[in-house]
């Protein structure tokens, strides 16, 4: 078993991370793999649920492509109704799942896989959008740190309206309804 068998190449992969606590926690994560043929890795945990929970040294992931989830879940944890299992826990649509053990380092957790699944195939050409949202929600979730970075977050928001598919779209306006729903009142799409 080894990261490239869940679709995991070198460098900073895009996945949800799901950690338990009290409840399910969600949030995106950009796992570093340095060799898709091993089985370690690591990522980079700001203060958050996320690093509470990773402190019980379970990490699971889900690899997705679906632009909404990593909307929702930049701002918000999915409720279970997102999930087609929650042992493992997997959110619908899915491509792969994997079930990793966490130890916290300084700013970064060391991951070790130790197990995973394929759960469906995708076909799917790159889409900018897609790209685009990502960043924009890496930038958007940054915010209160650093306000500036709206002008990235608008800058990736008109790649994603030029360039994105009805998903796309649609996690640019929740992207877009956090943010005005939550206090930032000076921004405009």
């Amino acid at each position: 078993m080894m990261l490239e068998d869940f679709g995991f190449t070198k460098g900073i992969n895009e996945v949800v991370g799901i950690t338990f606590g009290d409840w399910i926690n969600t949030a995106p994560l950009g796992v570093i793999v340095e060799d898709p043929k091993g089985r370690i890795a690591r990522v980079r945990v700001y203060p958050s649920h996320t690093r509470e929970n990773l402190k019980r040294g379970i990490l699971y992931v889900n690899v997705i492509n679906d632009p909404v989830v990593f909307a929702v879940s930049a701002f918000d944890d999915l409720k279970e109704d997102w999930f087609e299992s929650l042992n493992p826990p997997i959110i619908k649509n899915s491509l792969a799942w994997c079930k990793f053990e966490a130890k916290l380092k300084g700013d970064f957790a060391e991951l070790k896989l130790i197990e995973g699944g394929v759960v469906r195939r995708d076909l799917r050409a790159v889409n900018r959008g897609f790209n685009a949202i990502i960043e924009a929600l890496v930038h958007a979730t940054r915010l209160k740190e650093n306000p500036s970075l709206i002008e990235k977050v608008r800058y990736y928001s008109e790649i994603v309206r030029k360039c994105g598919s009805e998903r796309e779209l649609r996690a640019l306006e929740v992207m877009w309804e956090y943010l005005k729903r939550n206090g930032v009142w000076y921004l405009r799409d």
